[in-house]
């Protein structure tokens, strides 16, 4: 035993020797009271290279809009000098206190120059009645058309009124509506421009909606809709009257009055819906309309769209991509009135017509259409509450009558760029400039294009 223990201790005082002088041998390559990286490989070399890869990429992309940004950032400077935020900032929260929400109207032609004043008031807000479950709004908005050819009027009033729990909802519409001269060119892909002529639109929307909130990204509605339509020749000078020139050959040229059922599912994870940097939406409608007065008019509806929105190595840089189709077919041997079919062209989709950007609004209708949109967005400049964004565009569409008819010959595409000048994340001002096969455009308008 004694001997066991005697060869033991031998053993160990060699190991601790021989470690000894092996350490000895070389100097310990790191400080033990140094801090340690947790990701020692996010700082290699592939990892630097590619991080200055990416920092070349975005200067690259941004000096385009180098020269748009300072002249914004001058702007700032000035806004700052005067304290002009702080004015603004403080009247529009005062006016939205009392539930008066102003804004600026652009006519559905998209003319640079030409706004007009409008309005939204929240009147339970106004009237400072504390009720979490309704909702009732006024608004409405008066601009001068394209070239000063008439005026456009819209009116409205809407009601929301939530289940207690929130899923639920029951809303009521009802809008006036007014132009008096909106462009028409024909039906289908090949009209022409030496067809232009104009005609004045008067609409009659009533609309009782029931919606269901299936998650907090998404939501199925159900509605049963009203429509008056009444059609006259247009007032623009030197271009042609839209019944004397197509005479009776245009479905729905006389108006109408359908009724109609439609149903809409709608997924929307945007992180914020006026100024989205991540996320996206996607939408299908299906519709059914019939005339109440005998004017032959019986059609189906079906419409998707998709959108996302991709930062680029960061949130100033955003690749906007969309898409849209819709179907329109009509039943029973009856039409589809020309106003309520496919259109395409145009800077802005909230007035109806599909985005070609160098393209006139409502240059072309169908009963079908196909369009794709892409935006490179670069955020040029932040101060406060104001923000710009300089973009770049991509549009290409097509109408058709049925899917067979569909050609790839036949896209009629645009590319361009623009600029919007954002106040808390609204879009104020937009304008666009764009070229296309029928040349260039310019416009300007008071919403981001999607």
């Amino acid at each position: 035993m004694k001997k066991s223990l005697y060869w033991m201790i031998i053993f160990l005082a060699f190991v601790i020797i021989a470690a000894s002088a092996a350490l000895a041998q070389r100097e310990v390559d790191y400080d033990l009271y140094s801090s340690a990286l947790k990701y020692p490989k996010a700082v290699g070399p592939k990892q630097a290279q590619k991080r200055e890869l990416q920092l070349f990429a975005g200067r690259i992309l941004e000096q385009p809009f180098r020269p748009i940004g300072f002249v914004l950032g001058e702007t700032a400077e000035w806004v700052e000098r005067t304290h002009t935020e702080n004015k603004v900032i403080w009247f529009f929260d005062k006016l939205a206190s009392h539930g008066v929400y102003p804004a600026l109207r652009t006519p559905h032609e998209g003319s640079n120059g030409t706004l007009g004043p409008g309005v939204r008031i929240q009147l339970d807000k106004l009237a400072q009645i504390e009720q979490p479950f309704a909702i009732v709004n006024v608004s409405g908005g008066w601009t001068p058309n394209k070239d000063f050819a008439g005026t456009t009027v819209d009116l409205s009033t809407d009601y929301k009124i939530e289940a207690p729990t929130k899923p639920l909802y029951h809303k009521g519409i009802a809008r006036y509506w007014r132009s008096s001269a909106e462009s028409f060119y024909g039906i289908g892909q090949k009209s022409s421009r030496g067809e232009w002529s104009s005609y004045e639109p008067e609409e009659l929307n009533l609309e009782g909606k029931f919606g269901y909130n299936i998650t907090d990204n998404s939501e199925l509605t159900s509605a049963v809709v009203y429509q008056r339509m009444n059609v006259g020749n247009g007032n623009r000078e030197r271009i042609g009257k839209i019944k004397e020139h197509f005479g009776t050959g245009i479905p729905g040229i006389n108006g109408g009055d359908l009724i109609g059922i439609k149903s809409i599912w709608i997924h929307d994870n945007r992180d914020f819906k006026t100024d989205p940097k991540k996320g996206g939406y996607q939408s299908f409608e299906f519709s059914y309309f019939h005339d109440t007065d005998g004017s032959n008019l019986q059609y189906l509806t079906m419409t998707g769209s998709a959108a996302h929105f991709i930062p680029i190595f960061s949130d100033r840089r955003i690749l906007a991509l969309r898409v849209v189709a819709e179907k329109n077919q009509k039943l029973g041997g009856d039409q589809i009135p020309f106003y309520n079919m496919a259109r395409l062209g145009g800077t802005d989709i909230r007035d109806g017509s599909e985005l070609l950007r160098s393209y006139a609004f409502n240059r072309y209708f169908d009963e079908s259409l196909i369009v794709a949109n892409a935006e490179y967005r670069y955020n040029i400049y932040e101060y406060g509450n104001f923000a710009g964004d300089a973009f770049a565009l991509f549009d290409i569409g097509e109408v058709f009558k049925e899917v067979h008819n569909f050609v790839f010959d036949e896209l009629k595409f645009s590319y361009g760029g623009g600029v919007n000048i954002k106040f808390r994340r609204h879009t104020i001002l937009s304008f666009v400039l764009a070229r296309g096969n029928e040349g260039w455009a310019t416009s300007t308008h008071t919403h981001v294009s999607f």
